[in-house]
């Protein structure tokens, strides 16, 4: 999996909620073809740390990952860019159609 497919599937996958480590190694490789290595995933999941997008959550008897307020504001934005592509392509499509 590309690195930046593995940040985004990282993302998502966090988007409903703080996983700990193991649910969200699953959750990630469950979204890839590919398999996702606990040693890649650990590394992406510093980078997303070190840009403050994700943060280790620890607390008295578990520890988690979830999104920060940035992270949650950027898959926003990825969102309404897709959805603005989306729109885009198929004025497209119907203009070409047309034409």
């Amino acid at each position: 999996m590309a690195k930046r497919k593995l940040n985004r599937a990282i993302l998502n996958a966090l988007r409903d909620g703080p996983l700990r480590y193991s649910k969200l190694h699953h959750s990630v490789s469950q979204a890839s073809a590919d398999v996702v290595h606990a040693r890649t995933l650990t590394r992406t999941l510093n980078h997303l740390q070190e840009r403050g997008l994700v943060e280790h959550h620890y607390d008295t008897d578990t520890a988690d990952y979830r999104l920060t307020s940035a992270g949650t504001e950027l898959l926003d934005l990825l969102s309404e860019i897709e959805r603005w592509t989306r729109e885009h392509r198929a004025e497209e499509n119907n203009d070409e159609q047309s034409g």
